[in-house]
């Protein structure tokens, strides 16, 4: 169990992106606690020793002046006063404080954000699903950034010189294997993840300040009675809240255990489906075609293979030819959006006419679906049709205004589409 925790560690050296999908597998929230303490309190005594070298030589160039009455006296206690202030600023993210800011500040803002940015439904229900993946996905992505830096800190090299340079270096790798991480758990995308985790870290440099400056406001939160009764209140959405991680990895030793079985299809298609959340590709075909093997038959599996390679460069008529297979076997596959899929394909190869006929197709089963008619106008548009493309923009427009609450983010990138295609017209 160990060695596997520090495979996962290690992994995020060779590839962020598949050491991300090992911790939401098999990671050990308790390991990654442990060992992202340890790391913070090196580097924390470290930096103590830093600062207090550092400090005691210029009190020792400030005493070198002779203190000749009250007003040099006060003003040299001024002085080691601003001296240390100005010291303790420097450090203020080589503590155990770092993690508690990992934990109430960059974890939910960033959460929040992508589901906002990604369209992925609603910002609390995300946060309470992927607050303790994304958080124990951080503190081993913390680890690993800042693992090799302990050495560094602990050597004769590391003086006062180099104290910011170090904490650059550390944030840095920090945020470049964050993105991976967050990616990974929410299924986003990796440029968009590393804009938010750019911008958790500024958001956790300013909550770093108010902390910095409300000792007492923290004191009082830390009262054993208000602890008691915010856990009578709160306790079961903590719980929930913290349900994430071991959930997802019980689900996925479940479908391991089915994939033994030679004639469960389902379980590598189930697996598949996972893998293709994470955005991991390579994974998610591998699943798809173990199940294909065991029944070459199964729509479902020929749809989501074919969903999946035609958002790869160079693969799309292999797609077209699983998706037309799915199509084949069952007409209403998947609610009929493989027609969507096969439109999108035929439009992405130029084939104009195919992506009018099945988008077309599409259209007709299903007329309130933004992402079909932003499919079709674009099919229009390129046909020179640019009236009926206006008409299934517009239409999109307000299937999203008409959609529930609850789905309107979600659908809202494709009215951001339309508008902005209508624009262009």
């Amino acid at each position: 169990m160990i060695a596997e925790q520090f495979r996962a560690l290690f992994q995020f050296y060779v590839n962020p992106r598949r050491a991300a999908s090992m911790v939401l597998d098999h990671g050990s929230f308790l390991f990654a606690v442990v060992a992202a303490a340890v790391v913070a309190l090196a580097i924390s005594m470290a930096a103590d020793g830093v600062e207090a070298a550092e400090f005691s030589a210029r009190m020792q160039a400030l005493g070198a002046a002779p203190v000749t009455d009250q007003v040099t006296l006060e003003q040299f206690q001024a002085m080691q006063r601003a001296a240390a202030a100005e010291l303790r600023g420097r450090y203020f993210a080589t503590g155990l404080q770092v993690l508690l800011l990992l934990a109430v500040a960059f974890v939910p803002f960033c959460i929040l954000v992508l589901a906002a940015w990604e369209h992925l439904g609603g910002g609390m229900t995300i946060l309470f699903r992927d607050y303790l993946p994304a958080l124990a996905g951080l503190l081993f992505a913390w680890t690993a950034a800042h693992l090799p830096l302990v050495f560094v800190w602990w050597s004769a090299a590391a003086g006062a010189g180099t104290v910011t340079a170090l904490q650059g270096v550390g944030l840095t790798v920090f945020v470049a294997l964050a993105a991976p991480v967050l990616a990974t758990v929410m299924g986003a995308g990796m440029g968009r993840a590393a804009a938010t985790a750019v911008a958790g870290v500024i958001v956790s440099a300013i909550a770093s300040r108010f902390f910095a400056h409300s000792t007492n406001l923290l004191y009082m939160l830390a009262s054993p009675w208000l602890l008691f009764y915010g856990y009578r209140m709160f306790g079961g959405d903590l719980m929930a809240l913290g349900g994430g991680l071991s959930e997802r990895q019980q689900f996925k030793r479940q479908l391991e255990l089915a994939t033994t079985n030679p004639h469960d299809a389902d379980a590598h298609y189930q697996l598949g489906l996972l893998y293709a959340q994470r955005r991991l590709p390579v994974e998610a075909e591998e699943r798809f075609r173990k199940a294909l093997a065991i029944d070459p038959k199964e729509p479902e599996t020929l749809f989501q293979l074919g969903k999946l390679l035609r958002h790869q460069e160079g693969r799309g008529e292999e797609a077209r030819t699983l998706l037309e297979q799915g199509a084949t076997i069952d007409p209403k596959l998947s609610s009929h959006e493989v027609w969507r899929e096969l439109g999108a394909v035929a439009l992405n190869a130029g084939q104009i006419d195919e992506a009018l006929r099945y988008l077309g197709h599409y259209v007709k089963a299903r007329e309130y679906d933004p992402e079909g008619l932003v499919l079709q106008g674009r099919a229009l548009e390129a046909a020179s049709r640019k009236a009926e493309a206006r008409a299934a923009y517009e239409q999109a427009i307000e299937c999203v205004k008409g959609a529930p609450r609850f789905r309107r983010a979600e659908l809202s990138r494709w009215e951001s589409q339309a508008k902005q295609a209508l624009r262009a017209l």
